[in-house]
């Protein structure tokens, strides 16, 4: 079982890693913060890099350091013919180029990465305002119309759910985590919460702190319970706010039982920098998540999820391979270029079929 390969080294002077795809990301990334280094792992504790690395990776300072798998700078495998090799810009530069971006209809079996390390950034925080279901309309206006204009140190997030923090009702709870390398940025970074024209009417309306990187994982995972059943899909989408609004809205009036949840994600990313099969990306993020105790409730909430963005699909510009629900709703994941190109490298690299693809995609152009 990949499991097992679970182990990672530190090259500190050469700021780079090697790890097993078991590796869990906060594992890592709780070693790194030692080193005053750190990597774009993903915010869930027990997510570990093989799949995570594989989809594209969106993890903690992404928006400055681009998709995860950008940082993947090599890796080895075994192909489906058996053989075991590296993978890099230099060498069997097809298997590297696909496995960034593929996900699960990756044909190969990924046993390390070869990861760059960035230096951990300075000015680190996390500024949090809560507020009830009645301000939605105020909340998701400001957090569209700022969207463009946020730091790229920011990776501003909303979570809609039936009890915020666990405690209290119905609302939205509006959150940016902040990394920051110098105080300039840092000040830049805070100033779009601090001046936020709705933070009076936030129920709590936090000040900057820094508790962590651990503390944010469990701030993170108290919203994804271990022993649960989930039911998961998502888009991306620069839809305007007026046509987004209603389905909104519906979410609001029909979002199952807490820790059920919609988040909300400001990407607005610029130009890709790598080329690579990960290739979809817009202004916003969406992702719904139903998650219930008792397998009997499967009926009453399994599909919640994918339904809801059925009906927002005509909005949708493809998903992420994260959160998606391809058993249930077929969707666009890469541009249709580089999905035509990593058929061609399966077809020359798995050419029997040996490992599985997606479980549904879009037909090829």
């Amino acid at each position: 079982m990949m499991k097992h390969f679970n182990q990672f080294e530190v090259n500190v002077n050469e700021m780079t890693a090697t790890a097993g795809p078991g590796v869990g990301g906060s594992v890592l990334m709780l070693e790194l913060y030692k080193h005053n280094l750190f990597f774009p792992a993903g915010h869930c504790k027990g997510v570990c890099i093989g799949g995570y690395l594989l989809q594209g990776g969106y993890g903690w300072n992404g928006r400055k350091l681009g998709i995860a798998c950008e940082s993947v700078i090599g890796i080895d495998l075994v192909t489906a013919d058996g053989e075991y090799v590296h993978a890099s810009e230099s060498e069997n530069a097809d298997l590297f180029w696909a496995a960034r971006g593929a996900g699960g209809g990756f044909f190969g079996v990924v046993v390390r990465f070869h990861l760059k390390l960035y230096p951990l950034p300075k000015y680190r925080a996390i500024i949090a305002h809560q507020f009830y279901m009645k301000h939605l309309e105020d909340v998701y206006s400001w957090a569209y119309e700022v969207g463009p204009s946020i730091p790229k140190a920011v990776e501003f997030q909303m979570l809609m759910s039936n009890k915020m923090a666990g405690i209290f009702g119905p609302g939205i709870e509006a959150a940016a985590p902040i990394f920051a390398d110098t105080r300039d940025e840092f000040e830049e970074a805070m100033a779009f919460m601090k001046n936020s024209p709705i933070k009076s009417k936030a129920l709590i309306a936090t000040p900057a702190i820094d508790p962590g990187i651990d503390a944010l994982y469990k701030l993170v995972m108290s919203h994804y319970p271990e022993n649960h059943h989930y039911g998961v899909d998502n888009m991306w989408t620069h839809a305007p706010l007026d046509d987004l609004m209603p389905y909104i809205k519906e979410i609001a009036r029909t979002l199952p039982p807490a820790p059920s949840h919609m988040l909300w994600l400001n990407w607005h990313p610029g130009q890709i920098q790598s080329d690579m099969a990960y290739s979809n990306e817009d202004n916003i993020y969406i992702a719904l998540y139903t998650i219930w105790k008792n397998a009997a409730d499967t009926s009453k909430y399994g599909d919640w999820a994918a339904s809801m963005m059925h009906k927002m699909n005509h909005m949708s510009t493809g998903i992420q391979l994260a959160d998606e629900g391809l058993h249930k709703r077929t969707a666009p994941f890469l541009s249709d270029a580089n999905l035509k190109k990593i058929q061609q490298i399966r077809a020359d690299r798995d050419p029997k079929g040996l490992f599985h693809e997606w479980h549904s995609r879009p037909e090829i152009k």
